[in-house]
């Protein structure tokens, strides 16, 4: 199995990589459901069925075949254009870049380590330029430390949060029971994929977001074949004061959000749409009120580090008896943790150590010890809040752009306390949180319900996570860098890594160039977020009526759900309309359609996108 699992792993690298930066087409791993992932899930399942008529010996079971996909997604965590396309920019932007009016290796080039980027201009020509091989020794040599120190990051992180989340696992699984919207496909993919393939309302649905993605497909390639509006569409556009605090009003009607919010329950679907726009009505109370800036970026930092504190709090008596287990171990009774597939010690013991590996790297990179603990402990409360709303709301897309911890710190503090190198390292931490699209936690949680849904082994679904992190880590930067030396960075690549490059470093600058003092007003506002998502929270634990969640809340915030907010509105809509008129039996019944839906928009997205990558050329984008 394993072996299969590293060739598909390989294979969705290089497609991640080619479909994101090269083309720029549907951008495979931003939504929450990663479209390669659960599209070669379905090739999987078909040819397994094919496999189980011609040679059963051979046919993968169930349970081998998620696995598979939870390989693939883990994979797609490292390759996809919001971790790789990030953190090579952050890796080559700024000796090839600086120039004598921007003056960076004087401002800040000797602060970052020769280890963790490249510095030899020559062996960054064939990269940006391309035309050019990958195997030069002046290369080589030039890339391999930064490759292995990253990819040893990469590991030591990804271990440390699904360690993590063997721990949320129970609490939130057994405990509060709560949906995982998003393993909902893989489930009833797997689960029996013969009467899968015979439902007729599954065909329907993705017969009809078929046919809508071939046409506008179509109308990409041939502008003379008019598009239908189904992303993006301005309705409204507000110019006078106050509702140009507005701005646009667009509506999208996406077919994978209406799918996979069906499965959401109602009050967080509702609170999804609601928050949005109030978020936006708010900002024109702003301006009514005379002011210029609602801070709904800094209320998004507040608000996720909210986000998640909250599980740990309604978890807290069990959180508090595993603890005890930890400390004093079994006494007299069963082992709690027999069903995980890492027991509670060794998994604490495994972040301890995961952190310190961390620290030392950071540390002897030349960053003060109390810069590299305030800097986790924003970011891990924030990934935890990102995979509560996973496994709770199950969001088509969390963006949190902007609301990294080096911004929040220098919000706070101003730049002054942390200096030229330790601002410059915090730059190059600076991918793994732009805008935590494809984090692992949520994967990895979403990985072990699925194990526990379908039956398969816990460890197994462990392993096979660590072998896709380990040997896809490497992989990733090999395929990355081999095809970049061909084509070229800054010429046939189309994508946004030059553009990253320049928003990392651009920060970087200002904040030396331009020193900056603490800002009272955005702190105001990371704790006015903070505190609003704890109110709701409290409304809605103490008060069964109150209609508002605060992962609603949460989400819309900053730069989120701009674009799925009116099809998480219409995907709202008609489950209502489903519940009022046939109750739970209408709403499994119509369970396939929506399945459907879902199915279609990915297979269809992904067909483009192999098409462009057949034909060398941009395609269609079902998403983004």
């Amino acid at each position: 199995m394993f072996p299969v699992g590293i060739v598909l792993i390989a294979l969705n690298s290089w497609w991640v990589m080619l479909g994101s930066e090269v083309w720029h087409s549907t951008q495979l791993t931003i939504a929450s459901m990663f479209w390669n992932a659960v599209f070669t899930l379905f090739l999987v399942v078909i040819g397994g069925g094919i496999l189980r008529r011609v040679a059963p010996r051979v046919a993968p079971t169930r349970a081998e075949i998620l696995v598979l996909y939870a390989m693939v997604v883990i994979i797609s965590t490292i390759s996809g254009h919001t971790m790789m396309g990030y953190l090579l920019p952050a890796i080559e932007h700024a000796y090839w870049f600086a120039t004598p009016e921007n003056e960076w290796p004087q401002l800040f080039g000797h602060h970052l380590p020769d280890w963790l980027v490249v510095k030899d201009r020559e062996a960054l020509r064939g990269y940006f330029e391309g035309d050019a091989s990958l195997y030069d020794p002046v290369a080589l040599r030039a890339w391999l430390p930064p490759v292995l120190a990253w990819s040893g990051v990469i590991v030591v992180l990804w271990t440390a949060l699904m360690l993590t989340a063997t721990l949320l696992r129970r609490q939130w699984t057994e405990h509060e029971k709560l949906s995982y919207p998003v393993t909902q496909l893989p489930l009833a993919l797997t689960a029996d994929p013969v009467r899968f393939f015979r439902s007729r309302w599954m065909w329907v649905g993705f017969g009809i977001v078929m046919a809508l993605d071939i046409w506008n497909g179509v109308a990409f390639l041939r502008p003379a074949v008019p598009s239908l509006a189904i992303k993006n569409h301005r309705v409204a556009t507000f110019t006078t004061r106050p509702w140009n605090a507005i701005g646009g009003v667009s509506v999208s009607f996406y077919p994978f959000v209406i799918g996979l919010m069906y499965f959401t329950p109602l009050d967080l679907s509702f609170s999804c749409w609601f928050f949005y726009v109030f978020g936006r009505l708010s900002q024109v109370l702003v301006v009514v009120l005379g002011g210029q800036n609602g801070y709904s970026y800094e209320q998004s930092i507040g608000a996720w580090v909210a986000l998640g504190l909250i599980p740990i709090w309604l978890g807290r008596r069990w959180f508090m008896e595993m603890a005890r287990y930890i400390v004093r171990g079994r006494r007299g009774g069963d082992r709690i943790d027999a069903d995980e597939p890492v027991g509670y010690r060794s998994a604490l013991l495994g972040i301890v150590a995961s952190v310190a590996i961390l620290g030392f790297v950071w540390i002897s990179a030349g960053m003060s010890w109390w810069v590299f603990a305030l800097y986790f402990a924003i970011y891990f409360p924030m990934v935890i809040g990102i995979a509560r709303s996973r496994a709770e709301i199950g969001p088509p897309v969390h963006t949190l752009i902007y609301v990294d911890p080096g911004r929040t710190l220098v919000a706070g503090m101003g730049t002054q306390p942390f200096g030229p190198r330790n601002l410059s390292l915090i730059t190059l931490l600076y991918p793994l949180n732009r805008c935590y699209r494809a984090n692992p936690m949520p994967s990895q949680l979403e990985a072990l319900r699925i194990a526990e849904r379908a039956g398969v082994r816990p460890r197994a679904m462990v392993i096979g996570m660590t072998v896709a992190t380990v040997v896809g880590s490497f992989l990733t930067f090999w395929i990355y860098l081999h095809v970049l030396y061909d084509m070229g960075a800054d010429n046939r690549a189309r994508g946004w890594i030059v553009h990253m490059g320049f928003e990392t470093y651009n920060r970087l600058q200002s904040w030396l160039v331009n020193p900056r003092d603490p800002r009272p007003l955005e702190v105001a506002g990371m704790y006015g977020g903070f505190g609003f998502t704890m109110l709701l929270m409290f409304l809605k634990s103490r008060f069964l009526w109150f209609p508002f969640h605060p992962g609603g809340y949460v989400l819309t915030t900053g730069g989120g759900f701009g674009r799925e907010w009116f099809a998480t509105f219409v995907s709202w809509a008609l489950k209502l309309v489903i519940l009022r008129m046939g109750g739970i039996k209408a709403y499994r019944a119509a369970a396939p359609f929506f399945l459907g839906v879902l199915l279609g928009d990915y297979t269809m997205g992904c067909l483009w996108s192999l098409i462009g990558l057949i034909w060398d050329m941009p395609t269609y984008g079902v998403w983004h």
